[in-house]
């Protein structure tokens, strides 16, 4: 990379951070009450740009480092590969998984993406650990496969290009055109829709039954509204009370049919600790069945859980909560 491109891409991440800095801020929050500034078109699109034109290195692909793996993804992408390149993608999410994956043995990573989470978690895992990432929409599995070559994972991460739900058949996802992160069973979840595929799905326990596996130690699920289904589909496997980490937003479940109460249920009657991650204040903090219910808790930098049944997981994760 020559010094001009250098020096572009530093101007490009930093002006990247401020604008995330400014989104995060208290005053922006009280503004747009409790809504992320990347909702304004303009500038959403100022953002792109930016990265675009200061991170970027093709007119299809972007490379970045990221916790100590290379990721390659879409530059069409407006989120996710934006946040990749600047350093901070779900960043204190990532610290919880990359955690939680030194000790444990087995991951199930449902909605694997590009690889973000497998990848970091695979680095994570010990020696003999194994993570196996379902994606089912085709780009996302290419650039999937590519990150895991890359980083030399490819001995600890199987790859499954199928959906996961209740049961085995065959499902239609709606892609988005505004992050690869947005596609979804629900046409309302994807913005910008680009078009549909059918692809076959899998239960968690059809799958683990098919290959003669033991339940994992973890299950993180990011399906876009669909997390009921796949719950749903585990009811063998979560007697075992892998962790849990999924995302909690309720307009998304709603438009796929599983409503968020009925997620809530299904987790609050298997699991004794359930925390809301507080992305803000880096905590873990501790949550009512009830308490998710009431408003304001559910919002922007808190909509993502983890369930845990397991003192070692519980013991783990302890440097940001004060369960005894």
């Amino acid at each position: 990379m020559t010094s001009s491109k250098r020096l572009r891409k530093k101007a490009a991440i930093t002006v990247m951070r401020a604008a995330r800095a400014a989104n995060r801020s208290k005053i922006t929050r009280i503004l747009l009450r409790g809504r992320s500034v990347r909702r304004l078109p303009l500038v959403n699109r100022l953002y792109h740009t930016v990265f675009r034109l200061g991170v970027t290195t093709s007119d299809h692909d972007a490379e970045a480092r990221y916790r100590g793996v290379v990721l390659t993804g879409p530059t069409w992408d407006a989120t996710i590969m934006p946040s990749v390149s600047a350093g901070y993608y779900e960043e204190f999410e990532v610290t919880l998984f990359e955690r939680l994956a030194a000790a444990s043995r087995t991951i199930l990573d449902i909605g694997a993406n590009i690889g973000v989470y497998a990848c970091t978690g695979a680095a994570h895992l010990p020696p003999d650990g194994t993570l196996i990432a379902f994606e089912p929409v085709p780009e996302n599995i290419g650039y999937l496969r590519r990150n895991v070559d890359r980083n030399d994972l490819t001995a600890r991460v199987t790859i499954e290009p199928v959906a996961v739900g209740a049961a085995p058949g065959d499902l239609t996802v709606h892609l988005s055109g505004e992050q690869s992160g947005k596609h979804s069973a629900a046409a309302a979840n994807v913005g910008t829709p680009t078009g549909t595929v059918t692809i076959p799905m899998t239960s968690i326990d059809a799958y683990l039954a098919r290959h003669g596996l033991a339940p994992p130690d973890i299950i993180k699920i990011d399906v876009e509204g669909y997390e009921g289904f796949v719950l749903h589909g585990a009811a063998d496997t979560l007697t075992a009370q892998p962790t849990l980490l999924f995302e909690l937003h309720p307009q998304l479940q709603a438009n796929c049919g599983c409503s968020a109460g009925e997620l809530l249920d299904l987790v609050f009657a298997r699991y004794p600790w359930v925390f809301l991650i507080d992305e803000l204040d880096k905590v873990l903090r501790p949550a009512t069945r009830a308490g998710l219910d009431a408003p304001g808790t559910i919002g922007l930098y808190r909509s993502n859980l983890v369930a845990i049944g397991r003192r070692h997981h519980l013991d783990a994760l302890r440097p940001w909560h004060t369960t005894p």
